[in-house]
């Protein structure tokens, strides 16, 4: 009877069961009989209720090819219709009692029962508890649409560790040291899935960094590089007016103490008065060109408007026309709008750049008309000598 029983339950499973059910199939049935072989074992059965105890392993989930929920009694409708005339009705009434026994959290009643029931769980005091757990997992997730994230399901499993205890002496001594195992393992596994989420949450709350701190950053770097670059061109407009300003007193000085003119009025030496004029001359101009450089033009004609897109409040040339309370107001408003206030620093640093390039556009012209003239006049004075003497 048992044979063919065992071949009918394969053949059921072949050819009812969908393949969704990875957990719930003819593997887990056989392997349920195996078990329930080796806890027998330690019992004195008799061949009627060990043979009653296999007949009741191999159909206790072939109610799984009809429904999912409340397989159990679907399994004892299949246990029926293939015993009743083959096989004794009060052997088929306890068969019966115990598939009902391997629903979760039944209470088992006699040695028959607690074997069933522990030979059903026999996966959670072996190693392959993880992997079974897994394929358990996806049949849920693929019949009855029961999602989880890795922490739930781990939580889920632990639980089901915890509460479900074995029965029969000989499993809680072969197979419950493993399960402690793997209630430790998952009790760790869920601390360390809890930090992880932890610290995924920590940082998705976390307030962000500050947007404005590279913009900040390089808003700063240009001010001063603009800052430094105008005190560069100060000086150098600064030592360009000294030393031309020293040349020209000289050459004024060298006119008027008679170097050219002798003092009955007739002039002599009049070849070096071409060089000296033509060095006064450059000098004056490198003068000029100098102090255009450095000569201040921030005034502003125009009332400061905020639609203007190319005027910048920050600039001290389009404020002064406002009053203080207008001021302070057009601050105000530009530090609601972030972008308009980058917007006119924007514009302030293209117009200190507009003045940068009118400041070394006059010190260029200033420092090549002061070579020029300098060159000149050297080259004036050598010819001069060499035709005189």
């Amino acid at each position: 009877m048992i044979k063919d029983v065992s071949e009918y339950v394969f053949n059921l499973f072949k050819e009812k069961l969908k393949a969704d059910y990875v957990y719930h199939n003819y593997t887990h049935t056989l392997e349920t009989v195996k078990a329930c072989k080796r806890l027998a074992k330690s019992y004195n059965l008799t061949s009627r209720d060990l043979e009653v105890l296999m007949l009741a392993a191999w159909f206790h989930d072939t109610g799984y090819v009809e429904t999912y929920e409340d397989h159990e009694e679907a399994s004892i409708i299949i246990m029926k219709s293939y015993l009743i005339g083959n096989y004794p009705d009060d052997d088929i009434a306890e068969i019966e009692t115990l598939i009902l026994s391997t629903k979760h959290k039944a209470k088992t009643d006699g040695s028959l029962q607690e074997i069933l029931s522990d030979a059903d769980y026999t996966n959670l005091g072996t190693k392959k508890f993880n992997h079974r757990a897994d394929l358990l997992r996806i049949e849920w997730e693929r019949i009855l649409q029961k999602k989880y994230t890795e922490l739930e399901w781990a939580q889920v499993q632990l639980q089901f560790l915890i509460e479900t205890n074995f029965k029969t002496e000989k499993a809680i001594a072969t197979l419950n040291v493993r399960r402690e195992i793997n209630i430790r393992k998952q009790h760790a596994k869920i601390k360390k899935l809890s930090d992880t989420e932890t610290a995924e949450n920590e940082k998705k709350n976390a307030k962000p960094k500050k947007e404005g701190r590279g913009i900040e950053t390089l808003y700063r770097s240009v001010y001063d590089n603009h800052i430094n670059l105008t005190s560069i061109a100060d000086n150098k407009a600064n030592i360009m007016i000294s030393i031309n300003t020293i040349i020209i007193s000289l050459v004024i000085t060298l006119f008027g103490t008679g170097f050219v003119f002798s003092s009955d009025g007739g002039v002599e030496s009049i070849r070096f008065v071409f060089p000296m004029a033509f060095l006064l001359l450059s000098s004056l101009l490198a003068v000029v060109f100098a102090i255009i450089s450095a000569r201040p033009n921030v005034t502003s004609k125009e009332k400061y408007e905020l639609s203007k897109k190319d005027s910048s409040i920050l600039f001290f040339g389009n404020f002064a026309h406002l009053q203080i309370k207008e001021f302070v107001e057009r601050i105000k408003v530009l530090k609601d709008h972030k972008q308009e206030l980058y917007d006119n620093m924007s514009v302030d640093i293209y117009h200190l750049g507009s003045v940068l390039v009118r400041k070394y556009r006059f010190l260029t012209w200033s420092y090549n008309i002061f070579m020029g003239g300098m060159i000149g006049s050297a080259v004036g004075f050598v010819v001069i000598m060499i035709l005189s003497y």
